[in-house]
């Protein structure tokens, strides 16, 4: 049984991590980082609180890189009302978009504009689909081609081809599992192309290293050299939802 805990702060350079500490019948200590960013120390009930401070703090780094890790796969929402004037984002760029009055649903990029035409303009749920059936198709496109592109560099290091799925996610850009999937939010195709491939190369690191040791960091910077420049860069997109 667990006890209800207190909080506690990780300071480590100039970073200060809240985190909250808890005792149980464990024999060691663990510490798990959530996708919402919550750290949480499982410590031995036994153990005084400066010794699980101490062990904390050797895992300082690794916490970090954590945090880091789920940030930059957080996007912060603001909600769509899918009416004319709205702005909308692809390829880091923002377009304008334009709901018109049509026989058949369907959307269409020109210009600054994305055009979409659904029977009745007041309709927002058809306006809906329509933008999301157009995000779907553009996303499988991009995806499916930077996929290839990092597959030329990434399979150079031993990373094989992985199975590609399309998902909306709440809280990652990506993820990838033991058996080869390689999972992207739907929602990053409104992201930069840099910050798409960086994302990709990402995941396809985690087909080799389940993890962010400094094995993964290695080949990570094998494959794509300025992965830091781009991961600022990502974590400057802030997404609605949808």
């Amino acid at each position: 049984m667990k006890t209800e805990g207190e909080e506690c702060v990780l300071v480590y350079g100039d970073r200060r991590i809240p985190f909250r500490l808890r005792r149980s019948e464990r024999k060691r200590l663990r510490i798990v980082v959530k996708p919402d960013l919550t750290v949480t120390a499982d410590a031995p009930r036994g153990s005084t609180k400066e010794e699980v401070e101490e062990a904390v703090r050797a895992k300082a780094r690794w916490v970090t890189r954590q945090v880091d890790s789920f940030t930059e796969f957080h996007p912060l929402p603001t909600p769509r009302r899918y009416v004319s004037g709205e702005t909308l984002v692809y390829l880091g760029r923002q377009y304008r978009l334009k709901v018109e009055e049509g026989e058949r649903a369907q959307a269409k990029l020109r210009g600054r504009y994305l055009h979409v035409r659904v029977p009745d303009r007041g309709d927002r749920a058809a306006v809906r689909r329509a933008v999301e059936r157009w995000y779907r198709g553009r996303a499988e496109e991009v995806f499916g081609r930077y996929l290839g592109r990092c597959l030329e560099v990434a399979g150079r290091h031993g990373v094989s081809e992985p199975v590609l799925v399309i998902r909306e996610m709440r809280t990652r850009w990506g993820s990838c599992s033991a058996g080869g999937r390689l999972t992207l939010n739907l929602k990053l195709v409104q992201a930069p192309v840099h910050g798409i491939e960086y994302v990709i190369m990402h995941e396809l690191c985690h087909l080799v290293h389940h993890d962010h040791s400094a094995a993964f960091y290695r080949l990570l910077g094998r494959c794509i050299p300025d992965w830091e420049r781009r991961r600022e860069v990502l974590r400057g997109v802030r997404l609605p939802a949808s």
